[in-house]
């Protein structure tokens, strides 16, 4: 059985969480720093585990603080929001945290959040960072979903994956006035709008470039924003890999043109992410949602 475990103690653990530093954590929760190291005593006391790793600088959570903290964070964010309710005034809204990559988010995400019905008592938080802060960010309760792509790390415990859809990068021209293609794959080298290597789609595109294209292309535009390339690709300036999700308008109004068809087109799968540990219930309704949509190709 827990000891008892007071709410303040639940505060100041976010807290410490925010700024990884005692003495600014107590400035912020108005205490001294030695009451507050008190009551974050207390509190691993009471749940039996170290919330935080104070051996680096800053300090960390521990594997077990991981869990704890977006647990402790949407337990209080969930009370707020219940008192809120009762006491009949203005609600506080949960927050749905996302991270998700840029074309996803562009694209996409929209549609999802447009298909959620329940919107007036949540607050969507909706940012585009690179995968590698994304995971961090779930890892450490910050973000409440990922929508991305295959990541192997997030694939197993602790985290949880759906399948949104099956999508395609196909290589793409601008088109002229006939719908013909500018530039023809007869043609090479072609200039090539280029995703960065460090991108998670300049790495499926880099894979087959070095299998069937390695002499067909002259670099120079570089970019890690699939939309930006696309600008690139329909003013004319060479050739391109996008995403069908986000040419689909583009396709039909012939402003742009599939070279290659199927063996230089590259699948790739959509997927959202959370951690195993409880959300706010405005999350979890989100994450139902995303799980009984029809997981499709584009």
């Amino acid at each position: 059985m827990l000891n008892n475990i007071e709410l303040k103690w639940l505060y100041d653990a976010v807290m410490l969480e925010e700024l990884r530093n005692f003495t600014l954590a107590a400035e912020r929760r108005n205490i001294s720093q030695s009451s507050f190291s008190r009551r974050i005593q207390a509190l691993e006391s009471a749940v039996g585990f170290e919330i935080f790793d104070r051996n680096p600088n800053p300090l960390q959570l521990s594997l077990q603080g991981r869990s704890f903290i977006v647990y402790a964070r949407n337990l209080l964010s969930d009370i707020e929001h219940q008192i809120g309710k009762i006491k009949g005034g203005e609600i506080a809204k949960h927050r749905i945290n996302i991270a998700a990559a840029h074309s996803l988010a562009i694209s996409l995400l929209p549609e999802f959040i447009s298909g959620f019905a329940e919107k007036s008592d949540k607050i969507f938080n909706v940012e585009s960072i690179n995968v590698d802060e994304a995971v961090h960010n779930l890892k450490e309760g910050k973000s409440d979903f990922i929508l991305s792509f295959f990541n192997e790390e997030l694939m197993t415990s602790p985290f949880l994956h759906h399948k949104v859809l099956d999508a395609q990068l196909h290589l793409v021209s601008g088109c002229k006035t006939d719908g013909e293609p500018l530039y023809s794959l007869d043609s090479s080298p072609l200039p090539l709008m280029k995703y960065t290597d460090e991108s998670y789609m300049g790495r499926q595109v880099n894979q087959l470039l070095e299998k069937d294209f390695s002499d067909g292309f002259n670099y120079f535009f570089h970019s890690s924003m699939s939309e930006l390339l696309k600008r690139m690709v329909l003013n004319g300036h060479g050739v391109g890999w996008l995403p069908d999700y986000s040419i689909s308008k583009e396709l039909k109004n012939q402003q742009l043109c599939i070279l290659g068809q199927d063996h230089a087109s590259i699948k790739m799968g959509v997927y959202i992410y959370r951690i195993h540990s409880r959300l706010n219930p405005s999350s979890e309704r989100f994450w139902q949602y995303m799980r009984k949509r029809e997981s499709g190709s584009q």
